[in-house]
């Protein structure tokens, strides 16, 4: 579940410095793609904005304006973000009007740096979720019965989406919170996606819940390309 702490990008201002003696020899493309990874793990939009203030909450030694520490540098990020384009380092998709995702080589990245740096945390020290990989279900039947269906589905009427949905508020930009629902990634194969979005359906006909069926059946048919995007 996304932690309550970061429940905007307003509350990126909160995020914990890492030790720059993790990073300072780390390519600023790849130092990137962990804050890219972590934005999507908040749920939040990946923005050339949320992306800066991140990058710089994270690696103030990389990312702060020169000269002005308590400030942001815009240049850097907007650089990184360039070179991570797939003409060049080939880590990411999207463009600044829609906002970027990771494709699978910008997952290696930030899988990388997750086992390296950690989970991002406060000042506080409190830890901002955990590190979960994005792996094909190669057993697909064995998953679906280890799948605790209420638990599965309380998770469902947790997240942002359904929120949305129950407000009749859910858009096109909704769909990083349908990614999230269902723990996929742009790059994510199509078996992939189909295997996860049934198993939520079929946790929810287990249960009785016609509220999460009516749900997941409005996700597949809002999103379509969700589930056919390889």
């Amino acid at each position: 579940m996304t932690p309550s702490i970061i429940a905007s990008d307003k509350d990126l201002v909160m995020v914990s410095p890492h030790s720059s003696d993790l990073y300072m020899d780390v390519p600023l493309t790849s130092l990137t793609a962990y804050s890219l990874y972590w934005l999507h793990q908040w749920q939040l939009p990946r923005t050339i904005e949320s992306i800066t203030v991140l990058n710089w909450r994270l690696f103030p030694e990389k990312f702060a304006m020169v000269g002005f520490p308590e400030f942001p540098d815009a240049f850097r990020t907007n650089r990184s973000l360039l070179q991570m384009q797939p003409k060049y380092r080939n880590l990411l998709t999207g463009a600044a009007v829609k906002g970027f995702s990771l494709n699978a080589n910008g997952m290696e990245k930030a899988d990388e740096l997750n086992q390296k740096l950690g989970v991002p945390t406060t000042g506080a020290g409190k830890v901002l979720g955990s590190t979960t990989k994005d792996e094909p279900r190669k057993k697909a039947a064995g998953l679906a019965r280890s799948i605790e269906p209420e638990r599965e589905i309380e998770r469902v009427r947790q997240s942002k989406v359904f929120a949305k949905w129950r407000q009749d508020m859910m858009g096109d930009r909704d769909l990083i919170h349908v990614h999230t629902l269902l723990r996929i990634f742009d790059h994510t194969p199509r078996p992939v996606r189909m295997r996860a979005l049934k198993d939520l359906k079929q946790a929810a006909e287990k249960i009785g819940d016609e509220e999460i069926q009516r749900f997941l059946a409005d996700i597949q048919a809002t999103f379509p390309h969700a589930f056919t995007e390889s």
